[in-house]
């Protein structure tokens, strides 16, 4: 992905575009995981923000930076659930 792609997700993020106040299926477990695991860092975007693939990409890099902050990184259930819920709710 080119560099003028990553600048436009990373100024997204840092503006809180994509961070609507509702999340779809907010009651569910998937969505209640995701906000758990997510909020503790950051603000939490909404699922459209981002493609399925996208996503992936994502999940794997917060791993990777909560193994570096010295935090737990998703477990399996957690992962196959938020993945599943950002997948069923993404931008495309």
């Amino acid at each position: 992905m080119s560099r003028a792609w990553w600048a436009g997700l990373c100024l997204m993020l840092s503006t809180g575009l994509g961070c609507g106040p509702e999340l779809p299926e907010a009651e569910s477990a998937a969505a209640e995981v995701y906000v758990r695991r997510c909020s503790g860092c950051h603000r939490v975007y909404h699922p459209g923000l981002l493609t399925a693939r996208m996503w992936d990409f994502m999940l794997t890099r917060m791993d990777d930076e909560l193994r570096r902050l010295g935090r737990p990184p998703l477990q399996g259930h957690e992962r196959q659930a938020v993945r599943a819920y950002l997948h069923k709710h993404s931008g495309g």
